[in-house]
């Protein structure tokens, strides 16, 4: 059990920096495309292999050192921020904030004052942001060069071309979905229209007994915010559906069941109704939020059980259209909705104005890109599979990376990879360096060293060529080229592309980590620290 102390001065420097450094350095070893492994053993399913440097900071919970662990919490906390914002560039945020954090604290060891120098790093950090911005190359749409930029990140080349063709096919705001196979399975699947978690509520729906669907074309939509029970709640529909030319019918409610549900499966087996019924899935908040866009993309009126409405008036009218509807036991498509165009563009523009006003890490903007994308007429479910849970899960989150970076890539473009768009950043903050004065001028040459530390780290890793000669020779060819660590030469940077955003919020995040690791004057160590998970 730790021991409680309260540690100060240089004690608290020399502990923190040591776990920060601990911690950082397997995050800096994934850096590039000729990574390192590192082996954690499990005591469920023995040994693992992380390639990943999110799925290392998910592993590692604690240090035994109390006093080292604290800055090694830190930087999971930094890696775990990055991961959520950018996808990728956790590895380049670690190697950041380690050579940052070194050269500061010798400077400050020394004499110099920490607010100074702080400013300086943060005022050279915009300088860096904006050139990096400055370099963006906006991203071409076609399945190619999607691939490419996906490949920079998954270093998987199956599974970055069907990326790159997801992303082609469906646009930058599309929402892909990833599901889990217990099988090695890599494979896509689109929707023509908007999809929903939802049930089918019985087997003696299906229309397709090999797929275990239900299928309707050309059909009429009700939609029943509550649950419907009885045989009384459905007679006045079953009337109306009588009354129609078109006798097929999608019912979206809450719950079907009991007596209301025999009586459709009856109407459905006799063929007097081609009837879809299913309950949505999700939780009860975002079940309004779905009954309402599923209302708008059809056109029908959505009847609500808590404010005493039923079916029993039940009109023509308040029926929407769709042009096909399917139902799994898992979910809901709908394609070609006949509501109003107007109405829904209109709701897209709010929804898109809404993504575009919330923070990066936001937890409601996958949200809005799902609705983004039904109401658009497009979604993709990205397919992966594996034997084991530990394989599936490291696919799962290596697909989720990268989905996250090419979206960022769709939104601001893309730069020079393998570090190249930092050094090409390094003539801009020495200007202001040389600009500023004392100690301010420091903390801007600290980060201008330290914009190097990223490719000097993807060659180190590559471990047969030596990193300064590495930079000599990029320099010596002038602009235009990156490093490629593979191949040991120089290659156009369109052929090794990252995504502008990525590498800005790598080293936003780096900054902001440093500064406080380095301001941390006092460490107050609890008996029995708390972990988490997730940081």
């Amino acid at each position: 059990m730790s021991r409680p102390a309260v540690l100060f001065g240089d004690t608290v420097t020399q502990a923190f920096q040591r776990g920060f450094d601990q911690f950082g350095e397997l995050l800096a070893l994934t850096l590039g495309p000729t990574q390192g492994h590192i082996l954690n053993w499990r005591e469920v399913g023995g040994v693992e292999s992380l390639l990943s440097s999110a799925d290392i900071a998910r592993r590692i919970v604690a240090l035994p050192d109390s006093a080292a662990n604290v800055g090694a919490m830190l930087m999971r906390n930094l890696a775990w921020r990055v991961h959520r914002r950018a996808g990728d560039g956790v590895a380049t945020t670690a190697v950041l904030a380690q050579a940052i954090l070194h050269a500061a604290t010798r400077y400050v060891q020394a004499g110099g004052d920490l607010v100074a120098i702080r400013r300086g790093m943060e005022r050279a950090t915009r300088v860096a942001s904006a050139k990096i911005a400055a370099q963006s190359q906006a991203i071409s749409t076609d399945e190619e060069t999607l691939s490419r930029v996906a490949m920079t990140i998954t270093r998987a080349p199956h599974l970055s071309l069907i990326l790159g063709e997801m992303f082609d096919v469906l646009g930058p705001l599309a929402h892909i979905a990833v599901e889990d196979y217990a099988a090695p399975h890599l494979d896509r699947a689109y929707y023509d229209g908007g999809r929903w978690v939802a049930r089918l509520e019985s087997p003696y729906l299906h229309t397709d007994t090999v797929g275990r669907r239900a299928v309707q074309d050309d059909c009429h939509v009700l939609i029943f915010a509550g649950r419907l029970q009885t045989f009384e709640a459905v007679a006045p529909l079953l009337k109306l559906m009588d009354r129609v030319e078109r006798r097929k019918l999608l019912l979206v409610a809450h719950e079907v069941s009991g007596l209301a549900l025999n009586a459709l499966v009856i109407n459905h087996q006799r063929d007097a109704l081609g009837a879809i019924v299913v309950s949505l899935q999700r939780r009860a908040d975002f079940r309004a939020i779905d009954m309402d866009d599923l209302a708008l993309l059809a056109g029908a009126t959505r009847f609500d059980a808590d404010l005493g409405q039923t079916l029993e008036h039940v009109t023509l009218d308040d029926l929407g259209r769709a042009r096909r509807a399917e139902a799994t036991n898992s979910t809901l498509v709908v394609s070609g909705g006949g509501g109003s165009l107007v109405a829904r563009r209109e709701r897209i523009e709010a929804l898109r104005e809404r993504l575009l006003s919330l923070p990066d890490l936001d937890e409601e903007r996958e949200e809005l890109r799902l609705r983004l994308a039904r109401l658009a007429g497009g979604v993709g479910v990205l397919q992966i599979g594996a034997y084991s849970k530990v394989e599936r899960d490291q696919l799962h989150q290596q697909a989720e990376r990268a989905i996250q970076a090419l979206r960022l890539a769709a939104a601001e473009g893309v730069v020079p990879g393998g570090g190249v768009a930092y050094l090409q950043a390094i003539p801009a903050v020495q200007q202001l360096a040389r600009e500023l004065d004392g100690d301010e001028a420091y903390g801007a040459t600290i980060l201008a060293q330290a914009l190097e530390a990223p490719f000097r780290r993807i060659v180190h890793n590559r471990g047969t060529v030596d990193p300064p000669m590495a930079l000599a020779e990029l320099r010596r060819q002038g602009t235009g080229g990156v490093y490629d660590a593979v191949a040991e030469r120089i290659v156009p940077a369109t052929e090794l592309p990252d995504p502008a955003g990525v590498l800005r919020i790598a080293l936003e995040t780096a900054v902001s980590g440093a500064v406080l690791a380095l301001s941390t004057g006092v460490l107050v160590l609890r008996r029995k620290p708390e972990y988490s998970s997730e940081p």
